[in-house]
Parts: C-alpha cells; sequence; structure tokens
C-alpha cells in the first residue's frame, strides 16, 4: 500500500508539473501577442507624419504699386505683349479701392411692424403712450434684474459643481510618497513592503496589507476611510463595506491610508528612486463643508432667480397690456422699437439718396416696391415712404412693403412672425476698381520695374515694390496646422495609452510566470523525493522476497 501511495503521489505531481508547463507555455504565448501588439503600435507610431508648422515666405509675394494724386492702386498681373508694339511692352491690370455711392435693399427678420389708429383724442394718445413707457422701463428693469440674478445663480452653480467634481476625484485625496527604493509582495502575508530613502539616506520600511491582514481597530479605520470617500463620491460604489478582502486595496497598518494594488504591483523602481501615491479621508470634511457652503448660496440665489423671474413675468404681462391699449392698428407707427416717419416732401439729401437706391436697384436686376412711388411719366414723388432709425443709421422702406409684414403676423398686435421687410439706404461703400490695358513698363539695373505709363494716360508713375502676406491664407493654413497637430497629438496619446495598457498586462503576466517557475520547482523536488521513496520501496521487496 505504501509503494502504491507513493506511485499515485508521484502521477499527481507529474500532472501538477504538466499543468504548470502548460500554463507556463499559455503564459509565453499571451506575451508573444502582447509584443507583437507593442511592435505594431510602435510601427504605427514610426508612420506617423509629424505637422509642421507653414512658412510666411509660403504666403508671402512681391507686388508693385503707384500713386496717381487721387488714388493708390496696385498691379496685380503682368503678360508680355505677344506682338510688337513700339510704345508699349506689357499688357497690365491694376486696381484701386474708392468710396462709391451705393443703394442697397437689405431684409429685416422680424421687423415687428406695428400698427396705430389716430382716432383717439390728443390727451388719450399721451396718456396711453406714458403708461406703455413707465410698463416699458419696469420691463427693461425686471429684465435687468432677472440677468443679474440668473447669473448669480450660475456663478453659484459653476462653484458649487467645481467644487463637486474637485471633490469626486479620488485624486485630490492623494499623497505622494516619493524615494521609493524598493517594492516587494508577499503572498502568504498578503503584503507590500515598500522601502524608502529620504534626503538624508536614511530608509524607512512601510507595509500595506490585505483588509484580512488588519488589527480590529485598523480595520474600523479603513471602512472609516472608504465609506467617507464612497459618500463623497471619490470611490465607486463597487467597494463594498463588508468585503474589503481582495478588493485591490492595501492599507496602511493604521487603516487611515490605501493604496491601489494595481500602482503597488506596476511600480518599476529606477535608480533614482520612484514615487507611490496613497490616499486618505483627510480632506473629505473640508470638501464637506465646502460644498454645504456652496449649497446653501446656491439655494438662495436660485429663490432670488425665481422671484426676478415672477417679476419679469409679471412686468411683461403689465407691458403687453398695456401695448394692446396702445394699438389698435390703423397706421404703421414703429417697426421693433424704431419709431417710423411718414414721408410728405423730400428734402433734397433723401430724394438724392432714394434715386441712387432705385438706380442701383434696377442696374442689380432687384424688383423693388419703392419704385412704385413715383410716377412713371413724370418722375415725381407720389407719397408713401416712411423712414426710420436703426443702430443710429437712417433706412427707409415702403407702405405696402410694412403692411405685408404686419399682415403676415400672429399674436398680440400681429406682432410674432412677421415675414421679412425689405428697407433701403445709400452710403459710401470701399469698392475694388479694376482695369486692364497697354502699359510701357521699365526697369532699373537689377531687372526690377521702375515705371510704368498706361495707353490712355500720358503721365508715367513711379512704381514702389513691396513685399506682402495674404494674413489670411497664412492664418487658414496655421489652422490647418493647429488641427493636425492636435490630431497628430491625439494619435500619440493613444498608442501611448494602449501600450501602457499592454505593459500592465506583460508585468501581470510575467508575474504570474514567475509563480508557476516556483511552484514548477518545488514539484519537481518533491517528485525526487517521492521518486526516491518508491525506489527505496523496491529495492527492500527484492530483498524481502529475493532472499
Amino acid at each position: 500500500m505504501g509503494m502504491a501511495a507513493s506511485q499515485a503521489r508521484y502521477l499527481a505531481l507529474v500532472a501538477r508539473k504538466s499543468n504548470c508547463e502548460y500554463e507556463g507555455q499559455q503564459i509565453n504565448q499571451a506575451r508573444t501577442a502582447l509584443s507583437n501588439q507593442s511592435a505594431n503600435l510602435f510601427n504605427q507610431m514610426l508612420g506617423l507624419n509629424v505637422p509642421v508648422p507653414p512658412s510666411t515666405q509660403d504666403f508671402t509675394k512681391t507686388q508693385y504699386s503707384f500713386k496717381d494724386g487721387v488714388n493708390a492702386s496696385t498691379i496685380s498681373n503682368w503678360e508680355q505683349l505677344s506682338t510688337a508694339d513700339p510704345d508699349y511692352n506689357y499688357v497690365v491690370t491694376h486696381y484701386y479701392y474708392t468710396d462709391q455711392y451705393t443703394g442697397s435693399q437689405k431684409m429685416l427678420n422680424d421687423p415687428q411692424v406695428q400698427f396705430k389708429a389716430n382716432t383717439a383724442s390728443a390727451e388719450e394718445i399721451a396718456n396711453k403712450r406714458a403708461t406703455l413707457a413707465a410698463a416699458e422701463a419696469e420691463l427693461n428693469a425686471a429684465k435687468e434684474a432677472k440677468g443679474k440674478a440668473k447669473n448669480s445663480y450660475d456663478e453659484a452653480l459653476s462653484n458649487l459643481n467645481e467644487v463637486r467634481a474637485t471633490a469626486t476625484n479620488i485624486s485630490s485625496y492623494s499623497k505622494t510618497t516619493t524615494g521609493v527604493t524598493e517594492v516587494t509582495y508577499s503572498n502568504e502575508e498578503l503584503k507590500y513592503t515598500v522601502k524608502t530613502k529620504d534626503e538624508n539616506n536614511t530608509e524607512t520600511s512601510t507595509t500595506y496589507s490585505d483588509y484580512s491582514k488588519l488589527s480590529e481597530d485598523a480595520k474600523t479605520s479603513a471602512r472609516n476611510t472608504i465609506e467617507a470617500l464612497k459618500n463623497i463620491g471619490a470611490l465607486p460604489e463597487s467597494y463594498d463595506i463588508d468585503k474589503l478582502e481582495n478588493c485591490g486595496l492595501f492599507f496602511s497598518n493604521s487603516g487611515k491610508s490605501f493604496a491601489f494594488e494595481t500602482d503597488l504591483a506596476s511600480m518599476t523602481v529606477s535608480d533614482e528612486s520612484s514615487e507611490l501615491e496613497t490616499y486618505s479621508s483627510a480632506n473629505v470634511g473640508n470638501y464637506n463643508n465646502q460644498i454645504n457652503g456652496l449649497q446653501s448660496i446656491v439655494d438662495l440665489t436660485k429663490e432670488v432667480s425665481e422671484a426676478a423671474n415672477t417679476s419679469y413675468t409679471n412686468a411683461e404681462t403689465a407691458y403687453n397690456t398695456a401695448l394692446e391699449a396702445y394699438n389698435n392698428l390703423e397706421h404703421p407707427e414703429y417697426v421693433g422699437n424704431s419709431e417710423l416717419t411718414p414721408i410728405g416732401t423730400l428734402t433734397a439729401e433723401d430724394e438724392a439718396e432714394i434715386r441712387q437706391i432705385i438706380i442701383d436697384m434696377q442696374k442689380q436686376g432687384i424688383t423693388s416696391d419703392i419704385t412704385n412711388y413715383y410716377n412713371p411719366e413724370t418722375g415725381d414723388y407720389l407719397g408713401g415712404l416712411y423712414s426710420f432709425k436703426l443702430n443710429g443709421n437712417t433706412y427707409f422702406t415702403t407702405y405696402s412693403d410694412l403692411e405685408a409684414s404686419y399682415n403676415s403676423g400672429t399674436g398680440i398686435n400681429n406682432i410674432d412672425g412677421q415675414i421679412k421687410l425689405p428697407y433701403y439706404n445709400a452710403t459710401y461703400v470701399s469698392t475694388k476698381v479694376e482695369k486692364t490695358e497697354k502699359a510701357l513698363v521699365e526697369t532699373d539695373g537689377a531687372g526690377r520695374f521702375s515705371s510704368i505709363r498706361f495707353e490712355d494716360n500720358s503721365m508715367t508713375y513711379t512704381l514702389s515694390m513691396e513685399t506682402v502676406t495674404d494674413d489670411v491664407a497664412y492664418n487658414d493654413a496655421m489652422n490647418q496646422y493647429y488641427y493636425e497637430n492636435a490630431k497628430y497629438d491625439k494619435m500619440v496619446q493613444d498608442i501611448n495609452a494602449k501600450t501602457s495598457i499592454i505593459q500592465q498586462e506583460d508585468q501581470q503576466l510575467e508575474l504570474r510566470l514567475k509563480q508557476l517557475e516556483t511552484e514548477q520547482s518545488a514539484l519537481s523536488t518533491e517528485m525526487d523525493a517521492v521518486q526516491k521513496v518508491v525506489k527505496d520501496n523496491v529495492e527492500k521487496s527484492f530483498k524481502t522476497f529475493g532472499g
């Protein structure tokens, strides 16, 4: 029976050793796969194109310009004549900018055209206008108060959220242990021993143990620490207070601080020593006090904001009531907040401006209602135009356009959802004037253009040469560079993050492989011992039965 038991033990040890060898092969294959992945990521990084910022030289060119006493002109293109000409040698394109009196039509979104009756007495109109003005002033004040209250509430809420974000970040409770020279792990005792040296080369050893290895007092401190960090949101709910064994946390002897097992297991101690992040709940109370104080401010500013909203709603209702009483829809009076002025007799300035508007509308092929207010035979003004001020400028519009916008609206006084209102003005607009003509261009001894004379002008102008940079194109190129650089940085960060994960996985596999090697060595030793027992039993049996 002894020999049979020894043989059975030997077979069991052989099986375990084979299993260790098989698992070791699997780990080596996994590490090979991780190595291939890491190499692929490295090759991928090598294949990235590093963005290069644009050079201003690529967007810089030389140009010629001249002054004719009125305008400063720039030459944009020049080509030599293809056929001989005794007087001219180039075809030159040049341009300048000048302010030209130009009429234009614009479309006013949401014009809020308002009509008003003129059947009431002057005293009644004045009273309604005063009531409306007072309601408008109250509405504006309520709107301002509402905005300030909302800003105060938004600021208080932002401050609270900022503190909460900090309080719920586990790094807010970290402490860096510097000078780490050695980190060892005991699987039997479930503890990490961290050795450090200070600036005086004094060595200190600190133990971080699994929860199960702590004293009862330390366990209580550990639970209190984890519960405090969970309550404030710095640790997830997955850390069960009643199940802190093997949870990935290793605690100091007091239980008041801890380190993540992943940090401990993945530490690589360099010659210059390393750092270890540990965590405690020391700052939780401070953050709770800040949060409670800021929450009180948020609650208070919210109440003020809600009260301001109510005041604004009441003021808005009072304003709308006054507005409804003021308007009874007979003739156009307002475009938004701008008062309309009917034009009876045109001044010389108005006449010139409207004539210019009509000319430019016809030149651009724009169908405009403004032409219907002039007699087509005599050209006399027939009436029906209105003027109003917007952003300090005077504009013109017509009764038909005002009526069309007003009739398209909905709500009180048809003020909502009105179609666009055409309106007009004429102003001096900087306009590019370009011309292409033959020219006689002379050069200096260095081959640069020095003077020019055009075919329709007897004057000879001195040319100036300057270097100009296309800032718009350069800025566009820089923006593209910033985009490409940001994309490049993101790709590098992604590759580094993936590489870091692969390295962590490889370290875990390497640790497991070392454990298997230790186990296999122990099995070999035990197999040798069992094999010797079997051999001794065989020899004894032969001596017993062979004698």
